[in-house]
């Protein structure tokens, strides 16, 4: 398990698939995390689904607890890859109970898969998608040092009407540029345990 601040991630559990179909099922949250809200899952699909997760190394799935009371409030993913010799990781979440939607939950999420996927799991390079209309995605890639990297046009068709996809992506030296900054500001006065639990990589 890997504790970032207010948050705890933990690998999934088939217990937890309980709380992912209400999740996965929820029109609007599915909408703005995967552009494809009919996709609709039924408990078989999301046990089968479960089940290749669990033998699949290249991707990690987590819950995302608070640490003080254990409430599941979202899930992230890590997915590894490799293009050129060069590793990469392509990062994803949503924060699936609404009430805590719009409280920089989501921003420390994403601080916390960087460092995973930089200061543990070597990435050089980490990359994240979005639909055209996640206005509040786009803002908390960027005020993590994402930059846009290309636009896929007219990449999903929702509400009528076709929508561009959206592809961000930091390189490592530019991640630990900001790396500092974004600790503290994340995660504030658990900054310092913290980088004594885990900083073994120096911040340039």
């Amino acid at each position: 398990m890997f504790e970032f601040g207010d948050l705890l991630f933990r690998p999934v559990e088939k217990e937890d698939l309980k709380i992912l179909h209400k999740w996965e099922n929820d029109f609007e949250l599915i909408m703005y995390s995967r552009s494809n809200p009919m996709n609709f899952v039924n408990m078989a699909q999301l046990e089968k689904q479960y089940e290749e997760w669990v033998k699949d190394e290249k991707q990690l799935h987590f819950i995302v607890e608070l640490v003080d009371s254990k409430v599941a409030i979202g899930i992230a993913l890590i997915r590894r890859g490799e293009w050129g010799n060069v590793k990469s990781a392509d990062i994803g979440t949503y924060i699936g109970e609404k009430k805590y939607q719009g409280k920089g939950l989501g921003r420390q999420i994403t601080v916390a898969l960087l460092e995973m996927s930089f200061n543990q799991l070597n990435a050089e390079r980490c990359e994240a998608w979005s639909v055209e209309y996640n206005h509040r995605a786009h803002k908390a890639l960027e005020t993590c040092g994402f930059r846009k990297a290309g636009v896929v046009r007219q990449a999903a068709f929702v509400n009528g009407r076709k929508w561009d996809g959206f592809h961000f992506d930091i390189l490592r030296d530019e991640y630990f540029s900001v790396r500092m900054k974004l600790l503290k500001q994340t995660l504030g006065k658990r900054m310092n345990k913290y980088i004594e639990k885990h900083c073994t990589i120096e911040s340039n």
